[in-house]
């Protein structure tokens, strides 16, 4: 059955599920928004940070996990070790940001009960846009495409099943459902409930990284 009315519940869980991989990584969120279907008819748009006005049915916005040029970068001057840690951390924000592609996607079949690779081809396709054009913009080689692409998934996967990601996101959903825009604050509250009170620090995963799929599942905050 196709929803007239309201805001649609996986919506609210794709949205969610972006908004997890934000906090949960330590960059922090302005707001999400999900639209009503009588919104989306109207031609409502949403305003994001830039003060762009986009046309979707939901979205999560904050500063950048990676902003364009969406691959590597030489900062001229600096010493050869800096450019090197420099390096390190923007493939970090590369990883993160690949997770975030796949974590609405991710939180959608969860709460639709059904693939993951189901709901790529329906709410999940620009968020598959995106994905193509991070892995284009570094130039990786087939087999490290494929090895990128199935850790993303399975991180996306260990995040938004673990018990903590799990009512965090029912709980934002349900907030995303009742209001249709939660701000960054009530975002971080939402999670912090739900992983005990506990938050990361910006940068605080650099010294943790890669995350073990077992970590990500007992909800480890560095």
């Amino acid at each position: 059955m196709v929803k007239l009315k309201g805001r649609r519940r996986l919506t609210c869980h794709h949205e969610a599920g972006h908004a997890l991989v934000r906090w949960y990584f330590g960059y922090d969120t302005d707001k999400a928004v999900v639209l009503t279907v009588e919104e989306l008819i109207a031609g409502r748009m949403i305003e994001d940070r830039q003060g762009n006005l986009v046309t979707c049915e939901g979205l999560v916005d904050g500063y950048d996990i990676i902003g364009y040029p969406f691959g590597p970068r030489t900062i001229h001057n600096l010493p050869p070790g800096e450019q090197d840690e420099f390096n390190r951390c923007r493939a970090i924000a590369r990883d993160i940001e690949f997770i975030n592609c796949l974590a609405g996607i991710y939180a959608e079949a969860r709460y639709r009960k059904m693939s993951a690779g189901g709901c790529m081809f329906s709410g999940g396709l620009e968020d598959m846009k995106h994905f193509q054009i991070l892995v284009n913009a570094w130039k990786l080689p087939d087999k490290e495409q494929r090895d990128v692409s199935g850790l993303a998934e399975a991180r996306a996967a260990a995040l938004v099943r673990s018990p903590m990601g799990s009512e965090g996101i029912w709980n934002l959903a349900n907030l995303l459902m009742e209001h249709g825009e939660v701000d960054g604050e009530m975002i971080a509250a939402v999670f912090r409930q739900a992983y005990g009170g506990r938050q990361c620090a910006y940068g605080a995963w650099d010294a943790h990284w890669p995350p073990t799929l077992i970590q990500i599942r007992d909800g480890f905050v560095p």
